[in-house]
Formats: structure tokens, C-alpha cells, sequence
């Protein structure tokens, strides 16, 4: 492997970026705003214990300066790499280079916020200026850019993914969800009511700036001690710092979205598989772990617990289900490559047995995390917390393979059709569910399930009794549907499969 200071890559964006006369006027410029920001803050905190005062709150202004250069600013070249490579018709040539697939993800990762990362060093000065006057502690000094660059670097990867997978027209939305999820991971929305996780993202740094230690949880008062919101975590009922949890956290996301950077940066863009079947599924699970290990279990009951695990897995699961679907084109790739043989009973089916074995996995990993850290005192029936866990499996089995089945049909945007279809669907189901009484009356919330995943948030042993037929009609007609699509699927398969036998009759021989 090329190092990286001899990267091609990483070498063309140091020239393309850092020109002489663009490397001076920011130094200028980034001067001029430190001088002016360590003057302003200076005296206007004069009369607060002197440098101990003003010297804090001018390391946390150029943090935070640092942060939105580095993060928001280096995620945008970020997405801008690839995406204008493809507008200029260059991005073919760099697939068809030498370098490995790790060298050329390596050398935009680092080489497309190289601007970013000068523009960081240029306000550097001012930040050691405000730490050395306020007498910062060196540990506290290196947790902040710890978790600044690591927290950067996983927002990178995770743009340089994006502008892969971007196609024309949605260059600005491919920016505005970079910023979305910034916000998200932003360090001032306060401690989450779900999870016991404080933020996960770069501007944390900035918080950490204006404490007087990172290891420290908790502050003595007159009144008492107190916890520090937001620092300490819980993870499988231990307390975990949360500067080592981000860390930890942070550099698994950022491995994840290397290994989707590695897989297809060279590939053609009709033939990207963002992840092979068993990585997808790993990921899954991954987050599960995640999602479970950082559960607050202290405030909702058993039930809405579960209900609330199975909706966050809703978005997992249908995102691991449409990167998992085939298209017609690469259907036909498989058939072709079996040269005559029978089609397996996976590509058939494909992609419900991965489908249900890893939401069947999530499903049982949220019964055991409910059943081991619910309060033993409340009510906790096991079997109905399986059986909607079973709700569950099929439901979001039965979607994704009605959209397996569009999109192997004819036709173009086959996907989006089917994915409007869906919408369409539970818009109308929706719709309908009020006037009808569907919530209203308990004797009709199992017909619910037959449309819906009611199943989910309703069933218990009360509206069990109720209708215990209706619900195991409802459970039954999901893998009907299944059973429907997955023939459907068949068929099409049958009928790529029998032209791809078709010989080719000899040609005439030549005569002389």
C-alpha cells in the first residue's frame, strides 16, 4: 500500500487546494480573526479572575470555530469530490487507475477537506493562546481534538459515501441531509429521553472545552454533588465515560462506511452493492447492540419499550432491506453465471431468508434486553412480547418483497413505483382506519393488523382475548402475501431463466 504522503489522490487535492496565494490570504484572514476574537473576549471578561476567566471562553470560541471549519465545512468538500467528478466525466478515469480501492478512499478522505484541515491549523494558535492562559489541563486539551477529529473523520466517510451513491439533481439534498444530521449529533439538544447516550458527534468537542476535566462526571456544591448531564453513559446497565464511548463508537461507524467506500468506489455505478448479504446483516445487528445496550429502561413500561425498539428497527431494517434488493439487470447476471443449472431456493426467494433471520435476531435481542433491564416489579408477559417480535418479522418481510417484486418487473424506475405504490397504500389504510373505528373500538383493532403493523404498539393478553382468532388470522395472511410476492418472483425468474437458455444457433461455415 502507497503511503499516504505518496498518494496520487491525496497529492493532486494538496496542489488543487493549498495554492500559494490561496494558503496566505486564509492564513491572513484566520489571523486577523483570532486577534480580534482574543482582544474582544479579553476585555469583556477582564474583570473575571483575571486570564483564568476570559482564557477558557477563548479556547471554546476557537473550538467551536474549529469544529463548523473542520466537520461542516470538510463534509461538504467531502460530498463535492465525487460529485464533481462525475458533472466533469474525470471520476471513470480515476476507477480505472492503478491505485487500490483503500488507496483512492484514503487519498479523498484525506485530500478533499485538506483545505479544511489548513484553515483548523490557522485558528490553532488562538485555541493553545485561550488553553495556555486559562490553564487547561493537557488531558482536556487532547480529548478535545481526540473526539473533533475522530468525530470529523466519521462525518467525512459517511459524505464521501454519499457522493458516491448520488446521482444527478440531488447534489443539494445529499448536503442538506449532511447538515440535518450534523444537527442531530450536535451537543446542544440536551441529554435523549430514549437512550443513555449523550451526542455522538464532533461539536461535542466544543462542550468538552469548557469544563475544567474531561474524566470528571460529577461537580461538588455547598448544596450537594452533582451528576454532569450528558457524561457519563449506560451501556448493559455499566457506567461508561462518554468521551471513550464516542471514541469507540464513532470509529466503528466510520470502519463501516470504509468498507462500503472500499467495496464500490471502483465498481461501475450500475453494479454498487453497498455491502455483501452478511455484512448488511452485521451491520443490522450492530445497531441493535447499540440501540439495546444504550436503552433507557427506567421510564416507559415494558411494552412501550419494546414498541419503541421496533419502531427505531422499522428504519433499519427497510434501509437494509432496499440496499439487499436485486434489479432486473442484476438478476440476470446471476442467472447467466449459472450456465444452465437450477436457480438456488435463495435467489428464488431472495431476500426473505436474510430478511427474517436478522429481523427474527433483532427482534429476539430487543425481548431479551426488555426482559433484563425492565423494572421486575412490572407486568411482563414473555409470549406476546415474542409474538408481536413475530408481528414484526413479517410485516417488514411482506414489504420487502412486494418491492423485490416490482423491481424486477419491466419498466423504468421500477423501485420508486413500487415504493409509491407503498405509500400509497398506507396512506389510504390510514385514511380509512378513522372512520371505520379501527383504534376506536378494541373488538376491531385486530383487523387492524391485517394492514397495518398494530400489532406492534396494541397487542397484549387484553386485546388478545378479545379476538384471539382474528389476530392469528392477521399473523397468517402476512406470510400469505409473502408466499404471493415471493411467487410473483418466480415467475419473472422463470422467464429470465428460459431466455438465457436459449442456444445460439451455429453459424454457416465459411467457405473459401
Amino acid at each position: 500500500m502507497t503511503a499516504l504522503w505518496s498518494n496520487p489522490e491525496f497529492i493532486r487535492n494538496l496542489r488543487s487546494q493549498l495554492r500559494p496565494g490561496k494558503v496566505i490570504a486564509t492564513a491572513c484572514i484566520c489571523a486577523a480573526i483570532s486577534v480580534a476574537t482574543g482582544f474582544a473576549i479579553s476585555h469583556q471578561y477582564k474583570s473575571a479572575a483575571g486570564p483564568y476567566g476570559w482564557g477558557p471562553v477563548v479556547f471554546q470560541v476557537a473550538v467551536w470555530l474549529q469544529v463548523l471549519v473542520l466537520a461542516a465545512g470538510g463534509g461538504i468538500a467531502c460530498i463535492n469530490s465525487i460529485h464533481r467528478e462525475k458533472e466533469q466525466n474525470t471520476f471513470d478515469y480515476q476507477r480505472v487507475t492503478r491505485m487500490t480501492p483503500l488507496e483512492l478512499t484514503l487519498g479523498k478522505l484525506f485530500g478533499a477537506p485538506a483545505f479544511s484541515y489548513f484553515a483548523c491549523l490557522c485558528v490553532m494558535p488562538l485555541a493553545i493562546f485561550g488553553a495556555f492562559m486559562g490553564k487547561l489541563r493537557f488531558s482536556n486539551f487532547v480529548a478535545v481534538y481526540a473526539v473533533m477529529l475522530v468525530g470529523s473523520l466519521m462525518i467525512h466517510m459517511l459524505a464521501l459515501l454519499i457522493s458516491l451513491l448520488t446521482v444527478k439533481g440531488s447534489h443539494t439534498a445529499a448536503i442538506l441531509l449532511l447538515l440535518v444530521l450534523l444537527w442531530g449529533t450536535s451537543a446542544g439538544r440536551g441529554p435523549s429521553s430514549i437512550f443513555q447516550l449523550g451526542p455522538c458527534g464532533p461539536f461535542y468537542a466544543a462542550q468538552i472545552a469548557a469544563w475544567q476535566a474531561w474524566d470528571r462526571s460529577a461537580v461538588t456544591t455547598t448544596a450537594g454533588t452533582f451528576e454532569i448531564p450528558g457524561v457519563v453513559d449506560v451501556f448493559f446497565g455499566k457506567k461508561i465515560h462518554h468521551v471513550p464511548a464516542l471514541l469507540a463508537i464513532d470509529s466503528m461507524f466510520a470502519g463501516w462506511f470504509l468498507l462500503a467506500m472500499v467495496r464500490n468506489i471502483k465498481r461501475d455505478p450500475n453494479y454498487f452493492e453497498i455491502y455483501s448479504p452478511l455484512q448488511g446483516l452485521g451491520l443490522a445487528i450492530f445497531v441493535n447492540l447499540l440501540f439495546v445496550g444504550f436503552f433507557n429502561w427506567q421510564g416507559p413500561t415494558p411494552l412501550e419499550a419494546q414498541s419503541i425498539l421496533l419502531s427505531l428497527n422499522i428504519v433499519v431494517f427497510f434501509c437494509f432491506g432496499l440496499v439487499m434488493l436485486r434489479n432486473r439487470e442484476r438478476l440476470r447476471r446471476i442467472v447467466r453465471s449459472r450456465e444452465g443449472a437450477e436457480i438456488s431456493w435463495l435467489d428464488l426467494t431472495w431476500p426473505a431468508p436474510l430478511l427474517i433471520a436478522g429481523t427474527l435476531a433483532a427482534g429476539l435481542l430487543v425481548v431479551l434486553g426488555v426482559a433484563e433491564g425492565r423494572n421486575p416489579q412490572v407486568e411482563w408477559n414473555a409470549n406476546f412480547a415474542v409474538l408481536r417480535s413475530l408481528f414484526f418479522v413479517a410485516w417488514i418481510v411482506r414489504d420487502i418483497q412486494f418491492l423485490q417484486w416490482m423491481t424486477l418487473r419491466r419498466g423504468k424506475h421500477a423501485l420508486v413505483t413500487g415504493v409509491l405504490f407503498l405509500l400509497i397504500f398506507y396512506v389510504c389504510a390510514t385514511i380509512l382506519m378513522g372512520p371505520l373505528g379501527m383504534y376506536a373500538v378494541p373488538e376491531r383493532v385486530p383487523f387492524s393488523a391485517f394492514f397495518m403493523p398494530s400489532a406492534v404498539y396494541l397487542l397484549d393478553h387484553g386485546a388478545w382475548a378479545i379476538r384471539p382468532a382474528i389476530w392469528g388470522a392477521a399473523f397468517v395472511a402476512q406470510w400469505i402475501f409473502i408466499a404471493a410476492f415471493v411467487w410473483l418472483q418466480q415467475r419473472i425468474i422463470a422467464e429470465l431463466n428460459s431466455s438465457a437458455k436459449v442456444s445460439v444457433p451455429n453459424p454457416a461455415p465459411a467457405y473459401l
